[in-house]
């Protein structure tokens, strides 16, 4: 078999149906639900740190003889590096889940040229206080909103 012909077999064209492509792109004000989830995500973060934070200090000071004191102070000296770096995934993530956000908002867009979104996005220019597109403007929104102008900042900052 060629090479040539092997790569036509790989990636060879493939018949795309308009109704389904409609169909999923009709969905895809669904798909935007999970990314608009961060804020959940940084709060079950800070319960999980503030849950290790006060075991650790509780810990710390119910250990009474040399030996358990010992361990127990390793531990949680580990424990206090897997915190930060925790507080660090956690960090990036949310920046990353933001840059997800933005393009996911930006591709909504062009397919709204084209197809018949059924929850719309805002065009650009034209943004209301639904940031997060869920119908209200709420809590939500405007923490996306500080959150966004924050990033800004930073990265106008960094540059």
């Amino acid at each position: 078999m060629k090479f040539k012909d092997l790569l036509n077999e790989v990636f060879e064209q493939r018949k795309i149906d308009g109704g389904s492509a409609a169909a999923k792109v009709r969905e895809y004000a669904k798909f935007g639900a999970a990314l608009n989830n961060n804020e959940s995500i940084i709060d079950a973060a800070k319960s999980v740190v503030e849950a290790a934070e006060l075991a650790h200090e509780h810990i710390i000071s119910e250990t009474d003889d040399w030996f358990d004191g010992v361990s127990v102070k390793r531990n949680m000296k580990q424990m206090s590096g897997n915190i930060q770096e925790f507080k660090k995934a956690v960090t990036e993530s949310s920046q990353l889940n933001q840059r997800l956000v933005s393009l996911y908002e930006e591709i909504g867009m062009v397919l709204n040229r084209y197809y018949d979104i059924q929850e719309a996005l805002d065009p650009v220019g034209s943004e209301d206080g639904d940031i997060d597109n869920d119908g209200d403007s709420d809590d939500s929104d405007k923490y996306i909103a500080a959150k966004r102008k924050a990033i800004s900042k930073a990265i106008k900052k960094n540059a």
